[in-house]
């Protein structure tokens, strides 16, 4: 994991923004994040994360972009994991343990969309009343 790096982020710094292309993964090191989408005034809570939790992984497992903003709650150190190391573990797993990842991934992203397609129907209603 050479290719990581160790990050800091302060108190309400922006680390991830909706709609950003996919290229890093997070895991926490020290600190707490918070994730959330935005409709205008409107604020939907998703998660508060902590120390060992990762972020950003499913946008990149699908290739595609961040679902949510992410917020540093207070100083928050990070490590930054890259596609090519993400690849490089990937492409140096067992077989049949990167294929059961990419299908939990997979399935995972399907049911996070789901939800969130509801969560945000809901939201962008309550954001227009």
């Amino acid at each position: 994991m050479s290719d990581n790096n160790i990050v800091t982020y302060a108190p309400g710094e922006r680390i991830l923004k909706k709609g950003e292309t996919a290229d890093k993964a997070y895991m926490i090191i020290s600190g707490k994040v918070r994730v959330y989408l935005k409709n205008n005034d409107k604020v939907l809570d998703l998660a508060q994360l902590g120390a060992d939790e990762i972020f950003g992984e499913t946008a990149m497992f699908t290739s595609g972009t961040y679902g949510a903003n992410v917020d540093a709650l207070e100083e928050t150190q990070l490590l930054e994991i890259t596609n090519e190391s993400l690849k490089t573990m990937m492409d140096s797993a067992d077989p049949v343990l990167s294929a059961i990842v990419k299908m939990l991934i997979k399935r995972l992203n399907e049911t996070n969309t789901k939800l969130l397609e509801s969560e945000t129907r809901e939201f962008m209603d309550i954001a227009f009343i």
